[in-house]
């Protein structure tokens, strides 16, 4: 968890949830509701707001992991056992579906997508504090003197 390793996972999940934006966003086009295929391609952006795409997902959304994965590193410096990165992916990966479940519900045409949306910046961050206030306590934990038995010499 370096910090050049902590922007390229910012990079690829910013491109990797525009780019599940779009598609749903095409699959409940005007296609699904007026006939048996999707609007073609060709014809696709012009329903798209596509600076909302482009900008709402990289700042909301990737920032919350962004300081997700800054505040693990910050708390962990250098402590890496399995127990920690177990938490650490788990929390990652499912505060990422729910926030993939909001833009889904964000791109259908008949819901209000500013309500679904808005989810992800409700929801999956509880997500990610809990998992990050588990990583701290194994992290702050190591540094506990070990319990010595009554009666034994320190």
């Amino acid at each position: 968890m370096t910090r050049r390793g902590t922007w390229l996972r910012y990079g690829l999940l910013s491109v990797l949830l525009i780019g599940i934006h779009l598609v749903i966003a095409w699959y409940f086009s005007e296609g699904v509701y007026q006939g048996g295929a999707n609007v073609p391609l060709r014809r696709f952006p012009e329903d798209v707001d596509v600076f909302f795409v482009l900008t709402f997902t990289p700042t909301f959304i990737g920032l919350k992991f962004l300081w997700y994965d800054s505040a693990v590193r910050s708390f962990t410096k250098g402590y890496r056992p399995p127990a920690v990165m177990v938490v650490f992916i788990a929390g990652y990966v499912v505060a990422l579906a729910i926030d993939i479940a909001c833009l889904v519900a964000a791109s259908k045409p008949i819901a209000d997508s500013g309500l679904a949306v808005f989810g992800s910046i409700l929801q999956s961050p509880f997500v990610l504090i809990l998992a990050g206030a588990v990583v701290a306590g194994l992290a702050l934990n190591k540094d506990f003197p070990p319990e010595t038995q009554p009666g034994t010499p320190r």
